[in-house]
């Protein structure tokens, strides 16, 4: 049995800015009411302290799942979401610090430069949806990534009201793009696929991070899909060989394969997608756009059950070859 109905990535969206390379992001810099410093000033106090030592609150909880994607300057782009539990029915102050646990700060230094420090005040709405997109960038390396969040109380709150609070500590290891080595993105499995109106402002582009040109792709909520829904996948290509023609030459491959006991079977596969001088526009430029991949597939000729998505890209320029793994589970509509 073919899968026979499959929407491949037309070669042609490169040019649609989903696949150009990621933005540069730079954190908040707006000037902040006195109510807001004090704010500020608490969360980065929270963080100092832990760092110090000191036990984390635990009020809020909560998980982080990044994302890597080459930029349009030496730095990785890292969006992630940030899984929350725990939060108040109010807005709230949120606070990223990327610490670099080698780096020796300078003990004269007034203040000390982080890789990556910034501050949002989120909506109510937003928290309560139990899931925030933010983004950091870094140089490659391996980084502490410290996330606190306090609740906003009003400005005549009582004495004796406490804010809940929670801090996240996690280690992200953030991978290098710009060796020349052939790599990926992450792969993002996506919930939905959103065309905008209008471009972004700055600020929304901190707290929507998986935008691409016009188009905002949402990470998947969780890897459990009903059979009546698609599974959609999306990566970029970097450092490809090139051809005689300056052209990459780039086959993808997506077998599916169903967990049965402790083992599997084979039970689907696309057809190959191949990029390369014959599809790819005139005047594609491998220095300024990187090689789409993904494919969305329907899933009602799915059995409910665990599966295994292999992913295989092979270079016929370089001969190399990279493998990712997306398991996922198909449940009843």
């Amino acid at each position: 049995m073919a899968i026979r109905r499959v929407v491949a990535l037309a070669v042609a969206v490169v040019f649609s800015g989903t696949f150009a390379l990621a933005q540069s992001a730079k954190p908040d810099t707006k000037k902040r009411s006195k109510q807001e410093q004090q704010e500020i000033e608490q969360v980065v106090k929270l963080v100092d302290g832990v760092m110090a030592g000191q036990p984390a609150p635990t009020d809020i909880q909560m998980t982080m799942t990044p994302y890597f994607l080459k930029s349009q300057e030496a730095r990785t782009f890292v969006p992630f979401v940030l899984d929350v539990k725990g939060a108040p029915a109010a807005d709230v102050a949120m606070y990223i610090r990327v610490v670099n646990p080698a780096a020796n700060p300078d003990p004269k230094a007034k203040k000390v430069e982080y890789p990556w420090d910034d501050i949002h005040f989120v909506p109510a709405a937003q928290v309560s949806g139990g899931k925030l997109h933010r983004v950091f960038m870094a140089t490659p390396g391996t980084y502490e990534v410290y996330v606190a969040m306090k609740e906003r109380l009003p400005q005549k709150a009582p004495r004796d009201q406490v804010a809940k609070m929670g801090l996240l500590k996690q280690e992200v290891v953030v991978p290098d793009f710009q060796n020349g080595e052939i790599s990926t993105s992450s792969v993002l499995v996506t919930d939905a696929v959103n065309m905008l109106s209008a471009p972004l402002s700055a600020d929304e582009s901190r707290e929507r991070p998986f935008v691409f040109g016009a188009q905002e792709l949402m990470p998947a909520a969780d890897m459990a899909f009903a059979k009546s829904e698609e599974l959609s996948i999306f990566f970029q290509v970097y450092n490809a060989g090139l051809d005689p023609a300056g052209k990459p030459n780039i086959v993808m491959e997506y077998e599916f394969h169903k967990k049965e006991g402790d083992g599997e079977k084979f039970f689907n596969k696309t057809n190959p997608q191949a990029i390369n001088a014959s599809n790819l526009p005139p005047q594609f430029d491998p220095a300024k756009f990187p090689v789409p991949g993904g494919i969305t597939v329907p899933l009602a000729s799915f059995g409910e059950g665990d599966y295994r998505l292999a992913v295989k890209i092979s270079d016929k320029v370089s001969g190399k070859v990279l493998t990712h793994d997306v398991n996922f589970t198909v449940k009843a509509s």
